[in-house]
């Protein structure tokens, strides 16, 4: 008789990735790279700040036994309506519940001051979307391959 039961579900699905992005343009090609990887992973989008961290505060505090909802990544853009990526980041990152979640800055700027701020404020990645649709791809699949399947994730 076997003595192991079987694992929980949330063991069986791909890895959660929260993506808090405004644009559909972007967000749809992001979504294609995804897709279009080797490595599997379920999207959660969120479109503004608020409703990711009302999204994070509801999947780890509200249902703490639900960890299929908790993300293993986070993209975030700081071009966002209302309030500004850096305030999400500072909010993830000043919470003891969510500061281990690997933060990527995801965005159009090449300010030295976000680029400085965003790692002030505790991002682990900042990256700047390509343009041209190839170099976007490119370094979608570097990013993805090595968040999800080389680093070892919390």
């Amino acid at each position: 008789m076997n003595s192991f039961a079987p694992y929980p579900p949330s063991f069986l699905q791909p890895p959660l990735v929260l993506v808090i992005e405004d644009s559909n343009e972007d967000f749809e090609a992001l979504d294609r790279s995804f897709r279009q990887s080797s490595v599997k992973a379920r999207l959660h989008r969120t479109q503004t700040g608020k409703q990711a961290l009302d999204y994070l505060e509801q999947s780890i505090l509200a249902k703490p036994t639900h960890p299929e909802n908790v993300p293993v990544l986070i993209l975030l853009d700081l071009n966002l309506p209302g309030m500004r990526g850096q305030a999400v980041l500072q909010s993830i990152k000043k919470n003891p519940l969510l500061s281990y979640i690997p933060t990527v800055i995801l965005t159009t700027s090449l300010n030295l001051k976000d680029i400085h701020e965003c790692y002030r404020l505790g991002a682990n990645s900042y990256l700047v979307k390509k343009m041209e649709w190839q170099s976007f791809r490119q370094s979608m699949h570097i990013m993805i391959e090595y968040w999800l399947d080389t680093a070892t994730l919390p």
